[in-house]
């Protein structure tokens, strides 16, 4: 048994923008990443599970890959009911894929991480 990390790239897009603020204030606050259209990035997740077998990686990766499906090439907000009314941070995103991931795979997830950016990203452990 050993401890691994497994990475699944996606594209998505999505919108910054707090419905409670006037647009000047969103435009203040979020700069660029406030548009009609939204905004979207090349994003990098990171899984961490321990206890692991050889056996069992090809089976996680195939879980792994199903759940970033979903998002990917995807608006965020127009398709996911979980983002149709919060901003999908990249915090917020993490606790989508934590849920989502413990929905399909049994192991405790050790670590996850997601970067929007080389230097920009959020980590749950």
């Amino acid at each position: 048994m050993k401890t691994i990390v497994l990475e699944a790239e996606f594209s998505s897009a999505h919108f910054y923008h707090q419905p409670k603020w006037s647009e000047e204030k969103n435009e203040q606050e979020f700069g660029r990443c406030f548009t009609d259209y939204g905004h979207g990035h090349n994003y990098r997740l990171l899984c961490e599970w321990s206890d692991v077998s050889d056996k069992e990686i090809p089976d996680l990766r195939k879980k792994l890959n199903a759940v970033v499906e979903v998002v990917d090439h995807e608006h965020l907000n127009f398709v996911l009911p979980e983002f149709k009314n919060k901003i999908p941070t990249t915090e917020v995103m993490l606790q989508y894929f934590e849920k989502k991931l413990g929905e399909v795979i049994t192991k405790k997830l050790v670590n996850l991480e997601l970067f929007e950016t080389a230097e920009i990203g959020a980590k749950l452990n």
